[in-house]
């Protein structure tokens, strides 16, 4: 009997559960719906001003150089 007094807190439980978040989800639509209200209709314009390239472009376009890779050699002699 027990399990079934468990299986029924459980249900018992998850229905309130359920009806609070249900609860809770309205209230949220609801102030969304205030907060839309609120908001002005138009938005203002944004303006961009586009900076013009420097002249000094090739400088910047030149590819890197790859590091030279040297070799020592082991210049060993027997004593």
């Amino acid at each position: 009997m027990s399990a079934a007094a468990t299986a029924a807190g459980y249900l018992y439980a998850s229905g309130r559960l359920r009806g609070r978040g249900a609860r809770e989800q309205e209230q949220q639509q609801h102030q969304h719906q205030e907060r839309r209200s609120e908001r002005p209709a138009a938005r203002q314009e944004i303006r961009v001003a586009v900076l013009p390239e420097p002249a000094d472009t090739h400088s910047a376009a030149a590819p890197r150089k790859a590091p030279k890779i040297e070799y020592r050699k082991r210049r060993w002699t027997p004593e």
